[in-house]
């Protein structure tokens, strides 16, 4: 029996040493990751404090680029509220312009038909006296309820004629 004895001490002294060598090798195992824990840790904080110099970059970047927007929008707001005021102006004045004109070309026709009616009314007064002329020559002298117009009556404006010339029909 004395083989058993042996074998067992041959398998526990075998199974001791699996034991150490497996506490040394576990060892090992923890020393190695605790190392990867560390690298990783540090990769990590490295990558982080990256990660926060770029936001920090970026948020700084941002904020002037919208420091340089606003004062874009508001070089552009007032550029445009310039170029509208100019804009008003200029309207206003043509406006203006046009309007005088208009109002020039309005007196200009008054005073072309007033110097036409003027003239028309001359001309039918003138034909009225030659009428006269002619009827008079013709009957005997006939009477006029309207007298000759005097040479200040010619140049105002007539209003409307109001005198008839007596014809005599004969019947």
């Amino acid at each position: 029996m004395a083989e058993f004895a042996d074998r067992m001490k041959s398998f526990t002294d075998n199974l001791r040493g699996s034991i150490r060598s497996r506490a040394e090798v576990l060892s090992q195992v923890h020393a190695a990751t605790g190392e990867l824990l560390d690298g990783a840790r540090t990769f990590v904080n490295q990558v982080a404090g990256e990660h926060r110099a770029r936001a920090e970059e970026l948020h700084a970047t941002l904020a002037s680029h919208r420091k340089e927007c606003q004062h874009k929008v508001a070089e552009m707001r007032h550029s445009h509220q310039d170029s509208l005021r100019k804009m008003r102006d200029d309207l206003d004045h043509t406006l203006s312009e046009t309007r005088q004109t208009r109002q020039d070309t309005v007196n200009q026709l008054r005073e072309s038909f007033q110097h036409a009616r003027n003239e028309l009314a001359q001309d039918l007064r003138e034909a009225s006296t030659a009428w006269r002329e002619f009827t008079a020559g013709r009957d005997g002298p006939v009477e006029s309820s309207v007298s000759e117009p005097t040479e200040s009556a010619h140049e105002k404006p007539v209003r409307g004629v109001h005198h008839r010339a007596r014809v005599r029909h004969r019947t």
